[in-house]
C-alpha cells in the first residue's frame, strides 16, 4: 500500500438476510457528500448477485465504485477473498470511503479480525459497524437461537431497526427495550424506514470493547451440494469457481444457465438468463409469491421493462430498474428445495424473445 491509502474511513453494513441493507447502502449513496468518492464492497451468498447489479447501476454515472464478491463468505479461507478483494477495491477506486456488506448469513468476526489486523492497521480507519434487524424478529426463536444473527447484533455500535413503516408498535417498543439490555451500550439506535438515517452516524467511532458470543459459530461455505437430480453440465474446480448445473443452448447462444450452492446451514439457487428473453410480469409476480419460498430476489426483463423483485418472507417489492444487461434471480432458503421444480415454474414465466438482445 502507498502512502496515499491511508486511514481510510470504512464501515461495515451488517445484518441478516432480508434486514434491508442494499437499501440502505443506496441510501447512504445518496445522502454523501458532493464529488465525495466512495467505494463499495459487497459479499453475496449466492454465485448470480442481485446486489452487486443493483449497486452498480446506482454508482455508474456517480463516480461511486462497486466490487461485488459472489458466491460464498469472503472471511473464509484465513480471510484472502477479502483481502483480495479489498486490496483490488483500494487501488482502482482510491476512495475516500469503503462501505462493506458481508453476505447476510455471515459471522462478522473474521471479517472484523481482517480489517482490524496488521496488514490494514494503518490503511482503514475502521469506524462504527453499523447492523440492522427487523424488529419482530427479535422475538422469534429461529432467529434468536442463530449465533450468527445473534452475534452480528453484539458486535455493532450502531443498532437500527429497519422497514419500521412496516413494522408493528409492540414490536418496536421490544427493539427499544431490547437496544437498553447491552453491557457495552450501543452508540446510537434508532427505527428506520426505506433505509434512511443520517449519514453522519458512519463516522462514531468504534467500540473495541465489543465481543462476539459465538466466536467459533462459522459453518462450511460455498459448498457445491451433489443432488441427483440436477445433471452436472459444466464445472469449474478450484478457487471458489461458481459450478453450472445446467444450461441451455436452444435459442440465441446460451439462453440461461443455473448455480447452486449451500453453506452456513442455508441452500442458494441462482439463475442467469440471456437478456433477448421476455418475461410474463403477472405470471413472475406469482411464482416469486410463491407459498413455498420464502427469500427471492431478481432482476428481470418484461414487456414493461426492466423490473426488480424482492420477496423476504412475507413482504414483496417490485420496483422499475435501470438495469438491462440481463434477467438474473437468487433464491436463498434454510431447507433445501428441488430446484428442477421451481426452475420449471420459472421457465414457465417466460413470455417469448425479444429481436433486439
Amino acid at each position: 500500500m502507498t502512502k496515499k491509502f491511508q486511514a481510510i474511513p470504512t464501515n461495515l453494513i451488517t445484518g441478516f438476510l432480508g434486514s434491508g441493507k442494499t437499501t440502505t447502502i443506496l441510501q447512504l449513496l445518496k445522502s454523501r457528500p458532493e464529488k465525495a468518492h466512495w467505494a463499495v464492497l459487497v459479499n453475496e451468498f449466492g454465485d448470480v448477485g442481485i446486489d452487486g447489479a443493483v449497486l452498480e447501476q446506482q454508482g455508474a454515472d456517480q463516480g461511486i465504485f462497486i466490487k461485488e464478491v459472489p458466491g460464498g463468505c469472503i472471511c473464509c479461507a484465513a480471510g484472502l477473498p477479502l483481502q483480495m478483494a479489498l486490496n483490488l477495491l483500494i487501488k482502482q477506486a482510491q476512495p475516500e470511503r469503503i462501505l462493506i456488506e458481508p453476505t447476510g448469513v455471515g459471522h462478522p468476526r473474521k471479517v472484523m479480525d481482517t480489517l482490524t489486523g496488521e496488514f490494514y492497521k494503518n490503511v482503514l480507519d475502521l469506524r462504527a459497524t453499523i447492523c440492522l434487524v427487523e424488529a419482530h424478529k427479535l422475538k422469534e426463536q429461529k432467529y434468536l437461537a442463530n449465533e450468527t444473527f445473534i452475534d452480528q447484533i453484539n458486535i455493532a455500535d450502531v443498532l437500527l431497526a429497519s422497514k419500521s413503516d412496516q413494522a408493528k408498535k409492540e414490536d418496536l417498543d421490544n427493539f427499544k427495550e431490547f437496544c437498553q439490555a447491552f453491557e457495552v451500550p450501543k452508540k446510537y439506535t434508532d427505527c428506520i424506514s426505506y433505509g434512511d438515517f443520517p449519514a453522519d452516524v458512519l463516522d462514531i467511532s468504534r467500540d473495541t470493547q465489543r465481543r462476539v458470543t459465538f466466536p467459533d459459530a462459522h459453518g462450511s461455505h460455498n459448498s457445491k451440494a451433489e443432488h441427483p437430480a440436477s445433471e452436472l453440465s459444466q464445472s469449474h474446480s478450484g478457487k471458489g469457481d461458481p459450478v453450472i448445473i445446467q444450461e441451455n443452448n436452444d435459442n440465441l447462444g446460451c439462453d440461461w444457465r443455473r448455480f447452486e450452492n449451500s453453506g452456513q446451514d442455508y441452500f442458494g439457487c441462482g439463475w442467469l438468463f440471456n437478456r433477448s428473453i421476455v418475461f410474463d410480469e403477472t405470471r413472475l409476480e406469482d411464482w416469486a409469491k410463491g407459498k413455498h419460498l420464502s427469500r427471492v430476489k431478481g432482476l428481470f426483463r418484461t414487456a414493461n421493462g426492466w423490473l426488480l423483485y424482492n420477496r423476504s418472507e412475507g413482504q414483496f417489492v417490485k420496483q422499475k430498474s435501470a438495469y438491462s444487461e440481463d434477467s438474473r434471480v437468487e433464491i436463498i432458503e434454510s431447507e433445501y428445495h428441488d430446484w428442477n421444480v421451481i426452475e420449471d415454474d420459472l421457465l414457465a414465466c417466460i413470455q417469448g424473445y425479444s429481436e433486439d438482445g
